[in-house]
């Protein structure tokens, strides 16, 4: 089943169509919230394998809007990018795919990596 994690959205209308069309969908959503950030992308998934730390930890988080998909088959992958598109709905800019590598980060890790490429991105434009 597909899974996604949802990162510092904003209460409004944009949000509640996105989580409406991720219910249509089937597809389980997780909030992550700031005291989580330091955990590994494997745990907010609960995998096997990731221990559920119980300890509250501090560190570095981040306040933009970033999205982790897991378990997406190429269909619902690209039906859910077009929803944004098709409803006139502002993207999210930084998203990914959970793999073996990142699903040991955590979501600050994650987060910076993004922004690099985004930089990276906009460089070349």
């Amino acid at each position: 089943m597909a899974e996604i994690l949802l990162y510092n959205f904003e209460e409004n209308e944009r949000y509640r169509q996105l989580q409406r069309y991720l219910n249509k969908s089937h597809i389980e959503i997780h909030i992550v919230r700031t005291p989580e950030f330091q955990k590994p992308l494997g745990a907010l998934f609960q995998l096997p394998g990731f221990l559920e730390n119980p300890a509250f930890l501090f560190g570095e988080n981040f306040t933009e809007e970033m999205i982790v998909m897991k378990d997406f088959s190429p269909q619902e992958l690209d039906d859910f990018l077009a929803f944004f598109h098709k409803n006139n709905l502002a993207p999210v800019e930084l998203k990914a795919v959970l793999t073996p590598i990142t699903m040991h980060w955590n979501s600050v890790q994650l987060y910076k990596e993004l922004k690099k490429e985004q930089q990276a991105m906009n460089r070349k434009k």
